[in-house]
């Protein structure tokens, strides 16, 4: 799903997470507040050029899912990410360069090029960093050590709930993100990531982020710089469309565009986000409601409406038809919340 107004954010505090564990404290609390220092580890990425290997795991309620990838970013804008697991991914890659993303699939010899002229959009990065401090404090836990290096520890309380949402380590000499956690509603861990053998340096040949010649190419989206007009967006979708009319407390518009999905099925995607979680409503005018055979379905209803919903973790998805449209709700909310939400779209 388009996520493009969130990369400000997300691309800084996604970079990375690891298990809580004991470790003496080496770093000096910094003198500056923890948002200030947040901040500053959005923007390090685009001085700081290091390599190492991230390992990402998302903890579903029936089964957690891993990936392994190994990085080199040479600062201010390229990356190369090349997969050693799963194994369905082993040897595939990706590559930005700027604005420019390569996704190289090795099994069938071909190369997704995709084009975000958002990616550096400072303005949409300011905005991301507003919404996350408007629904959440961020304050210092204590200092830590990660794989040999001093952090200073960053948790991000909901202010609505009150919980820990999000734990940020960052290296005290570089700003970079190097661990973060994130817990779900009820406080359970729902997804880590974190850096091993993270080395600093710019002796990073520039020849490792050029992308394969031999390669088919194949033309991806281009993605313009989003926009939080949302009513415009629904306006355009070629139907009736909607959007809700309640959203949980924090949530506010993020993006949302129209896309031709199966051919010939033309779709609304809208996106909302409180900083951190996000939650899209999809739908089409068309007899092309999402296909969950592959999945353990739940029943229950949208107002007079049967709906079907499937969840995994802190992740739910639920769908309806209603009024002629069909209708897709998936974000990290709780089913009650999404039923809240659907039962707001057609009035």
């Amino acid at each position: 799903m388009p996520r493009a107004r969130l990369r400000g954010i997300l691309a800084a505090l996604v970079s990375a997470v690891a298990v809580a564990w004991a470790a003496p404290a080496t770093a000096a609390t910094p003198a500056i507040p923890a948002d200030q220092l947040l901040r500053r580890a959005m923007t390090a990425p685009r001085h700081v050029s290091y390599v190492g290997e991230v390992q990402v795991v998302r903890f579903g309620a029936m089964k957690s899912e891993a990936s392994i990838f190994r990085i080199e970013h040479l600062a201010p804008n390229l990356t190369r990410r090349w997969y050693l697991a799963p194994q369905s991914l082993y040897g595939d890659s990706v590559i930005s360069r700027g604005e420019t993303t390569y996704s190289i699939d090795v099994k069938r010899d071909r190369v997704l090029v995709a084009r975000d002229d958002s990616i550096d959009d400072q303005v949409a990065e300011d905005d991301n960093f507003s919404v996350l401090m408007a629904n959440y404090t961020a304050q210092y836990a204590p200092d830590e050590t990660f794989e040999g290096l001093p952090v200073h520890v960053v948790l991000l309380n909901n202010k609505y709930t009150g919980e820990t949402t999000m734990r940020v380590r960052i290296d005290a000499k570089t700003d970079l993100v190097v661990g973060k956690e994130l817990y779900g509603s009820n406080g359970a861990l729902v997804a880590q990531t974190r850096f091993q053998e993270l080395r600093y340096g710019t002796n990073i040949p520039k020849a490792i982020f050029d992308v394969p010649k031999h390669l088919t190419r194949i033309t991806g989206p281009t993605r313009a710089l989003p926009s939080i007009d949302l009513q415009a967006v629904i306006k355009e979708a070629g139907f009736k469309a909607l959007g809700p009319k309640y959203l949980p407390e924090g949530f506010t518009p993020v993006e949302g565009d129209v896309t031709e999905l199966q051919g010939n099925v033309r779709t609304l995607h809208l996106l909302y986000s409180d900083g951190i979680r996000t939650v899209s409503l999809f739908q089409n005018a068309k007899d092309a409601a999402i296909d969950l055979s592959r999945y353990h379905v739940n029943v229950t209803n949208v107002e007079h409406h049967r709906a079907q919903y499937v969840t995994d973790g802190p992740t739910t998805l639920l769908t309806w038809s209603e009024d002629h449209l069909h209708f897709a709700l998936v974000g990290d909310l709780t089913l009650p919340e999404l039923e809240k939400i659907a039962a707001s779209v057609v009035p």
